[in-house]
Order: C-alpha cells, then structure tokens, then sequence
C-alpha cells in the first residue's frame, strides 16, 4: 500500500475534474487527480458522441487554464440561434451582431475537447493522475482520506467529488439528492447537409421533445462527400433528438436510408430547408434523461461540482457550463485561501463556494425543467401560446439582449475567470 499526500485529490477526471485540476495546479496547489479509465480510453472516437455548446464564459475559463489554445481552432463558433415550435409561424433568432459580433459561444465534439484538456495537463505542473477508482474516505479533524481499489490511499485537506450524476461518493457523504426521470432518450450522431450551416444552431420543439442542429467544423480530414454533401467549412452539425424512451429504440434500429429520412422530415424538406439534403455519417448513440440536484454541495471536508453536484436536461446546452462556473468558483476561493495561508478544507470556504453557487445551478436546473414540459407536449392550444411568447420575445430587444448574455454565461456574479482574471491574480 502506498500513502499518497497532497493539498487537493480530486476523484474524476472527466471535462470537469481535470478543469478543476489544471485551475487549481495555475494557482500554486498541488492536486491528485484518481479516475478509473485511462486517457487513451477517454479519447477514443466511440467513447463519448455527445457534443458541447461551450459558452463565451466556458471558453475563458478554459483559455484561462491553458486548454483552449488546444481545442479553438476544433470549435465552432456560434453565430446564430433560432428557436421554432416545430415548422409553425413563430421564432426567436437572436444574432451575435447585436451584441458587438462576439460569438454566443462554440459547439465542440467532446473528444476534442477532452483531447485538448489532457494536452493541457501533459505541460502542467503540481498534478499527478492515477488510473484507479476512490472507493471511499475516511475524515479527521484536520484531513481526508481517499481509498483507491489498489488499497492505495490519499491523504489532503479537501475532497472534491467530479465523478458524475450517479456519484458514489455523494451518497457516501450522505448528501441527499433529487432525481427525475423525463422518460425521454437523446438520440445523438452528426449529419452531412448540402448547405451550409454558417454558424446558426436550431432547437425546434417537437411534442417528444426538443430537436437541435449544431454547427460543427469539417472532420480533421474533409474529402468530397458521398450523397451530394460536400466536406467544406461549415456543412457538418451535431443532433440531440429527443425521443419517449420507448420509442427511441425503434429509430435506432432503423437502416441507414429510414434514419436519414427521420432525419430529413425533423430538418425540413430538402428543397426549402436552410440545410438541404442531410445524412448522418458515423455512429449512432443514445443517453437517457434525467434531472438530478444535490441538496447540498459540501460536506466536512468535502465538495461536489459537475454533474455529480446538478444534472440538468440538455434543452438549453448548459449542463457542461454549469461545471465549469463550479471550477471557475472553487478554484477562485481555493487559491486565495492558500495565499493566506489558510486551510483548504475548511468550513468558512466550503460554505462560501456552496452559496455563490447554489443560487445559479438551482434557477438553470428550474429553468431547464420548466422550459422541457412547456415545449414537449401537445396539449390542445399550448402551441399557439408558445408561439406567441417565442415571437413577443422576438420583438422585445432589451429582453432579447438579456437571454443572449444569459447563453454566452456572462450574467450574475462571476468568477475572476469568466471575467478574464485567473485567480492568481
């Protein structure tokens, strides 16, 4: 057995555990970061096919940790967002221009952006990765005890748990949590489309659920496309369908023409539509989803962020940003507390991170549920209502400029990070 001692350990180490990692090493601290699965595994193509819609707030953080000099010339930046109930009369678009031409934000495939994270941690320094799992802790007044599988052990100041909704150590830390199942499954791929995207994400609303097209950049290598598509800049998207979960399955197994067609019918017709002719290239995956919400954050020497802290529906494209204001937060008040000279693990910070951040991962995740029962129904006459709110915010620019900032993750009270300032300084 081999005793390990450090002033952070962090348990995960996913898009969010190794943010919180490489934030934390910036400022001085010495942190051990204890994941189960290996980076050759993380970053292998079929490991995760999500995409993420980082935030301009996300993109300095990261750009701020020295990962987004990795991944930004791989992200696509978003130009426009539309909103539809289905392909009835009734929108909102809100365009960059209107606030000075900064993007919303960027749509990455997530093995990029993993790529591009461990990239960072390969130059820094004040960091050691182990391949194994935290089974469990052990607390004393002035420290925390992480057992790995390998009877390995841990010892620091301060626990953070990044090891997702279904974490293991939150239920061991006792702190209670709220689970709800939406009984929808996001179906996810990417798509090749005759025209292209120039940087506008769509969400339409179907009664099943939400149906978003994000911009993507080209592969890594774009040849000629078969179907009619072309390889260039900007004629390639992500989809996240959202299906009943009973039904989800049966698209999934539908043959490459049936889905293409499923597809075609949710863009648009080929001849009309802002898309063209679309086909899915690559693999097919699916995810169930569900709210999940800590009632608390920290416990004696102990805190949550990431999903393991909120997992929220992927209606607005804010669960990862949600993470990354935990790491922009923590890191910030960790930091300064070891240029005072002061305890890590302490109550005072702890308490101080659970409150600047309770607030915000609380009204996103209330948001995010109330606009997904709103929109994914048919219920006689709502339809008319929702397009009547989609086209009055439309016309109401101070409201508009609102939700705009709102998607780029510059409004409340932000980290010295989303500002631009690490927390060093």
């Amino acid at each position: 057995m081999v005793e390990h001692h450090t002033e952070v350990v962090i348990a995960g180490g996913g898009l969010v555990g190794n943010t919180l990692a490489l934030a934390l090493a910036k400022g001085g601290i010495n942190v051990v970061v204890v994941d189960p699965l290996p980076r050759a595994a993380q970053v292998e193509a079929g490991f995760d096919g999500r995409t993420s819609a980082i935030s301009e707030g996300s993109s300095r953080i990261l750009d701020q940790v020295g990962a987004w000099q990795h991944m930004k010339n791989e992200a696509q930046p978003i130009h426009d967002i539309r909103v539809c109930d289905q392909d009835k009369p009734g929108f909102v678009h809100y365009s960059d221009k209107e606030l000075g031409g900064t993007p919303f934000g960027y749509i990455l495939e997530n093995n990029r952006l993993r790529r591009g994270i461990y990239l960072a941690l390969e130059q820094a320094q004040n960091i050691t990765m182990i391949t194994d799992k935290v089974t469990g802790f052990t607390r004393t007044d002035n420290s925390i005890t992480a057992a790995l599988g390998n009877g390995d052990t841990v010892t620091a100041p301060l626990l953070i748990a990044a090891d997702g909704r279904f974490s293991s150590l939150r239920d061991q830390a006792a702190i209670p949590h709220r689970v709800i199942s939406y009984r929808q499954t996001a179906i996810v791929c990417v798509i090749e489309h005759e025209h292209p995207h120039e940087g506008l994400a769509l969400e339409k609303f179907y009664p099943a659920g939400p149906f978003a097209i994000l911009p993507l950049i080209p592969p890594l290598t774009s040849p000629p496309q078969a179907g009619g598509t072309e390889g260039g800049m900007g004629n390639r998207s992500g989809i996240v369908w959202t299906e009943h979960e009973k039904d989800a399955p049966e698209y999934l197994k539908l043959s490459d023409a049936e889905f293409d067609a499923e597809l075609q019918r949710r863009v648009g017709e080929a001849s009309t539509s802002y898309w063209g002719k679309v086909h899915a290239v690559g693999k097919r995956f699916s995810y169930p989803l569900k709210l999940m919400h800590a009632e608390g954050f920290i416990a004696p020497r102990f805190a949550l962020i990431g999903d393991a802290a909120h997992g929220i529906h992927p209606i607005a494209g804010q669960g990862v940003n949600l993470g990354y204001r935990d790491v922009a937060v923590l890191s910030e008040l960790l930091i300064e507390q070891r240029k005072l000279g002061l305890d890590l693990g302490s109550e005072v910070v702890l308490r101080h991170y659970q409150r600047w951040r309770r607030f915000d991962s609380m009204s996103m995740t209330a948001s995010t549920d109330i606009l997904n029962r709103l929109f994914s129904n048919d219920i006689p006459g709502m339809s008319l209502v929702r397009r009547a709110g989609l086209t009055a915010v439309n016309h109401m620019p101070p409201l508009k400029r609102f939700f705009m900032r709102h998607a780029m993750g510059l409004v409340g009270d932000l980290p010295k990070m989303m500002r631009g300032v690490h927390g060093t300084a």
